[in-house]
């Protein structure tokens, strides 16, 4: 009975010094702040992530069911008016992204089967934002941050992203 008890607390004790790796889910979104390399097109801008489950299509359709009455809209690039202020809303195509966060392919995207879960793979949707004079509204240092960042993460609880 003494041998099993010490086998027992041995493997116990051998299983807990094992790490366990896996790749944590993001909840919510980020704020993450864009590389100099993006160019002209981003002046360095702040952007807006978060992670989903279902095709970035799926998303673009999301956006075009609730903006069907603003005029001119387009899925990747529309205006919208938060508390009287128009802002830019520019979704960033998978080619943009990688020209302006160059960690992308390497953390999220990655082929790695530990981002597979439940068969379905995790895919993230970056936004950059604009204010009326054309600077980041997503900036630290922005008066629009927080309630930008608010109705964006508005957005991305109605599209139900999980």
């Amino acid at each position: 009975m003494k041998s099993y008890l010490l086998f027992v607390l041995f493997l116990v004790l051998f299983v807990s010094c094992i790490p366990i790796k896996s790749v944590q889910d993001i909840s919510g979104y980020h704020i993450i702040e864009g590389t100099k390399k993006g160019g002209a097109d981003f002046k360095n801008q702040n952007v807006f992530s978060f992670q989903i489950y279902k095709g970035k299509r799926a998303f673009d359709k999301y956006l075009e069911e609730r903006f069907e009455d603003v005029p001119g809209f387009s899925p990747s690039n529309f205006i919208v008016e938060i508390e009287d202020v128009p802002f830019t809303i520019r979704v960033l195509s998978k080619q943009e992204t990688n020209q302006y966060l160059d960690f992308t392919d390497y953390i999220f995207e990655k082929e790695d089967p530990e981002l597979v879960k439940k068969g379905k793979k995790k895919q993230f949707i970056y936004i950059v934002v604009n204010d009326e004079n054309g600077e980041d509204a997503l900036s630290t240092n922005s008066f629009y941050r927080y309630i930008v960042s608010k109705y964006l993460d508005d957005m991305r609880m109605r599209f139900k992203a999980y």
